[in-house]
């Protein structure tokens, strides 16, 4: 028998097929323990465009929609895109996290930088659709699937960075530079 190969005793039957099993799928380990989910920090990133990605950052913003599922949990990277928001668009934005929030007086950004690395987040959870209704009836997104977020980190001085689709790893300099670079939003 090959070694990628091994039997399980736990069948029995003769001529059943379902003795021999094939290699093992590796999954990955999906961290649910808050401070080992805080410790968490493979580099993974992900970019979005400018205003949202700011307001995730300073924590204005704490769900992000997606078409398309994530296993990932931990630490999660935010990059801003190159494009920059129009006036309006940040206008339309802000006032829409205003009424959201149901706060008038919520302190937003002066700037939204792009192309840069603004921070990070931890994500905790990714929620199909219905279970994100169900857990928050009245949020924000109508994506098939939601990041949820918590603990939102600004970096004190932004890195210039190009992003990619979906969630990437960081290259290890700017991911180690980044890690000493972070300041809480409640600071």
């Amino acid at each position: 028998m090959s070694s990628d190969l091994f039997v399980d005793n736990k069948v029995s039957g003769k001529n059943s097929p379902a003795n021999v099993v094939g290699p093992e799928k590796k999954k990955p380990v999906r961290i649910q323990d808050r401070e080992l989910l805080q410790m968490s920090d493979d580099g993974h990133c992900l970019s979005m465009h400018q205003p949202w990605a700011l307001l995730l950052v300073k924590g204005i913003k704490i769900h992000e929609g997606r078409s398309w599922y994530t296993p990932i949990r931990g630490r999660l990277w935010i990059a801003a895109t190159a494009k920059s928001p129009s006036p309006q668009e940040t206008v339309d934005v802000e006032q829409q996290y205003r009424y959201l929030l149901n706060d008038q007086k919520i302190s937003f950004p002066t700037h939204y930088p792009v192309a840069c690395l603004l921070g990070c987040v931890d994500l905790v959870d990714c929620l199909p659709q219905d279970e994100y209704r169900k857990k928050f009836p009245d949020g924000e997104s109508i994506s098939p699937y939601v990041f949820i977020c918590e603990n939102p980190q600004e970096l004190v001085v932004k890195f210039p960075i190009k992003g990619k689709h979906k969630i990437y790893k960081l290259e290890g300099h700017i991911h180690q530079a980044a890690k000493k670079g972070l300041r809480s939003s409640s600071d």
